[in-house]
C-alpha cells in the first residue's frame, strides 16, 4: 500500500518470537553453494523490490499508485517474503537431515507468515489508510492486488518517479546491510552456531 509506516520499536511478545524464530533459522542453517546461491539471488530481488517500494512512498502524505505499487499494494511486505524465501533457501540443502529440518522449518515460517502475521497487519493498515485517503484507497484495491503482484501495471495517472531521497528518508539502506550480515552468518553457521555444541 502506498503508506506503509514504520513499525514501533517498542518490544512486543510477536517481536520476540520472530527475531528467537530468525535466531533458531540462522542458527541451524546447513549450507550449500548450489542452494545457497539461489537463496542470495532471492535476497538481492528482495531488496530491490524494497528499495524501488520506499524509493516511490511518501508517507503518509500520499496514496503512491506509481511503481511497484502498480504491481501489488504492498510491494515492501512482498519484498520482505521474497527475503524470507532466499534466506530459507540459502540456510537449508537436499543432502543433509538438518538441512532438510531447516527448510522444513521455513515452511512452517511462511505459513505463520500468511495465516498469522500478514491478515493483521493487512488490517490495520487497510484501515489506516482509508482513514487518511479515503476512496482513493478504495479504488487502488479495485485495480492492484494486495500481495501477489499483477503483471501489467495498474495506469492510475499519477506521476511519480523513484527516488534516492526517499530511500533515505525512508532509511531503507540500512535494509541492505542487514541482509548481508544475515547471508554471511548464514554461510559461517557451521562454525559458531551454538547448536553444534548440542549436537544438533
Amino acid at each position: 500500500m502506498g503508506s506503509n509506516h514504520r513499525a514501533s520499536k517498542k518490544p512486543t511478545w510477536r517481536k520476540l518470537v520472530v527475531y528467537l524464530c530468525a535466531f533458531a533459522l540462522i542458527g541451524l542453517a546447513d549450507p550449500r553453494w548450489p542452494s545457497f546461491l539461489v537463496g542470495c539471488a532471492f535476497v538481492a530481488a528482495a531488496w530491490g523490490m524494497r528499495l524501488w517500494a520506499f524509493g516511490h512512498l511518501d508517507k503518509n502524505q500520499l496514496l503512491v499508485t506509481t511503481g511497484p505499487y502498480a504491481h501489488t499494494r504492498n510491494p515492501a511486505y512482498f519484498g520482505t517474503f521474497l527475503a524470507m524465501v532466499g534466506v530459507a533457501l540459502a540456510a537449508g540443502n537436499v543432502e543433509s537431515q538438518r538441512g532438510q529440518a531447516v527448510w522444513g522449518f521455513s515452511v512452517l515460517l511462511c505459513l505463520a507468515f500468511f495465516l498469522f502475521y500478514m491478515p493483521r497487519k493487512m488490517k490495520r493498515e487497510y484501515r489506516r489508510l482509508q482513514g487518511l485517503f479515503g476512496d482513493e484507497v478504495n479504488e487502488h484495491a479495485a485495480n492492484v492486488p494486495n500481495f501477489w503482484p499483477r503483471l501489467r501495471p495498474w495506469r492510475s495517472g499519477q506521476q511519480r518517479n523513484f527516488s534516492w531521497e526517499m530511500v533515505r528518508e525512508n532509511h531503507e539502506l540500512s535494509w541492505g546491510v542487514v541482509l548481508a550480515v544475515v547471508m554471511a552468518l548464514v554461510w559461517t553457521a557451521p562454525y559458531w552456531s551454538p547448536f553444534k555444541a548440542w549436537g544438533v
